[in-house]
Formats: C-alpha cells, structure tokens, sequence
C-alpha cells in the first residue's frame, strides 16, 4: 500500500467549510489514513486533526491527549455541560489564538479503528480537543465560534493567514514545493 501524503489545509481553503462525509466502511483504506493523519498532526505539534485539515472529505478525527492517541471516525457529541471560555489555537489558523466558548464536559459516540463502537466521557482538554475537531468534521471552525466584535479585532491575523495560504497555494500549484 502506497504511503498517503498529506498536508495542513488553512484558511480560507474550501475544504475547511465543508462538512465531512460520513465513513461507511473501515478498512485498511481508512486506517492508513488515520494513521498519516497522526504523522501529519504529530509532525505539525498539533494535539488534534480533522478530515478535511487533511485535506480529506471524510468524517475522521485523530487526537493526542495525556500519552494516548484517539483515532475516531464518525464522531458525534451526544451531550454536553457547563458553558465556558476555552483558549484556543488551530493548525489550519497558524498565530492566531483566541478564547473560543465551549463546554466543560462532553460524550461523544464514534467507530474507532477497528470499526467498533467507542464512546468517551470527557472534561477538561480532552473534552475541548473533541469539540473543536468534531466542530470541523461539521464544517466548522473555532473562529466561527466568536463574536462579530471579536472576529473582528482578529482580522488582521486572519488576512495575514489568508496571504500565507494563497503564496503557498500558488507555490503548489505551480510545482515550487
């Protein structure tokens, strides 16, 4: 089996507002996938991936929290408590970090590598990690989570990143990378 070669997709790429498709089948396809997303994200210091910063259209989430990697397909948050601000920052968003409103706990429900059924009570980062890449998964990103005023006081950064992004787009492109 070729090796996948993957990259961080960033903002404004399309695939970041798009919502995932659903895996309807584990094989060793998506494991291989799963698996070049660790590298990728692991690569990048990141503690969690989606899908489609990947690149890939596909419902899939790998994270890195406490010594243990969580490799999900088909997340989904089932129930959440306890509203509060959260700091945050996005490999898709590189430099900007901001206070993103989340939950404190969340339940999540998803197919694990093997394809069987997994779920997980968490709180703290581990619950903040699934909710920002489930929140991808869905076409989502944490910037689509402040304010107007906030997003706002971000554009800057936010037209700093969107530079980056089309100068690397351009340089892929035209085959310079």
């Amino acid at each position: 089996m070729n090796k996948t070669e993957l990259r961080i997709h960033t903002w404004p790429e399309k695939i970041l507002r798009k919502k995932l498709k659903k895996v309807d089948e584990v094989d060793a396809n998506i494991r291989q996938l799963l698996d070049a997303m660790v590298e990728l994200m692991v690569a990048k210091n990141g503690i969690g991936l989606a899908g489609n910063q990947a690149g890939l259209d596909l419902r899939l989430v790998v994270l890195y929290h406490d010594e243990r990697f969580f490799k999900l397909i088909n997340p989904e948050i089932i129930k959440k408590e306890k509203k509060i601000m959260s700091p945050e920052g996005c490999l898709s968003f590189p430099g900007l970090e901001v206070e993103v409103p989340r939950f404190e706990r969340v339940w999540v429900r998803a197919l694990n590598e093997n394809g069987d059924k997994v779920s997980y009570e968490a709180e703290g980062l581990l619950a903040i990690i699934f909710q920002h890449e489930i929140d991808h998964t869905n076409g989502l990103t944490f910037v689509d989570r402040l304010s107007f005023l906030n997003r706002l006081k971000k554009r800057k950064i936010l037209k700093k990143i969107e530079a980056q992004t089309k100068s690397l787009l351009c340089d892929l492109y035209q085959g310079r990378t």
